[in-house]
């Protein structure tokens, strides 16, 4: 199983404010949508109530410390290393991609496992509460780019 990390940030690894994404961009959404789509996808349960429900077509992971909390559509775990056992449960192949959608502490959580990162950078100037981790960059090699109107996309791997 592959661990991959999708994020869009800005030049100060900005990626939300009081809950919300920072910018709205289509053609990124929609990149987003193509890459999980068929997917495991983790997230915190902050992330998932910013989204407002468990998106279509992929296996929704919502990790928490409430362990009671019951979201329709979704696995809910209390756990980090549980997201592992129920992507492998729910996957056949052995070439299969648990996603980790974030927010800051999840993407955090799991940098140590991720093997490739989907990268949006955006050009973005103003207030952010939340943050993704600063990457070392002789860990992680760009193995493509793609440079769009309003942001770059990028796909990192980490180096062996």
């Amino acid at each position: 199983m592959i661990v991959s990390m999708i994020v869009a940030h800005g030049p100060k690894n900005e990626i939300g404010l009081n809950n919300q994404l920072l910018w709205h961009i289509s053609e990124d959404l929609k990149n987003f949508k193509k890459i999980t789509t068929g997917k495991t996808i983790v997230m915190g349960r902050k992330t998932f109530e910013s989204i407002g429900k468990a998106l279509p077509n992929r296996l929704n992971i919502v990790l928490t410390k409430d362990a009671d909390l019951k979201i329709p559509g979704t696995e809910v775990i209390n756990d980090p290393l549980m997201a592992f056992d129920v992507a492998l449960e729910n996957n056949d192949q052995d070439d299969s991609e648990l996603v980790i959608i974030g927010g800051a502490e999840i993407y955090n959580l799991y940098l140590p496992y991720a093997q490739k990162i989907y990268l949006t950078e955006v050009p973005y100037v103003g207030p952010a509460d939340a943050f993704f981790p600063t990457l070392t960059s002789s860990e992680w090699k760009e193995v493509e780019s793609q440079k769009f109107e309003t942001f770059n996309f990028k796909i990192l791997e980490r180096q062996s």
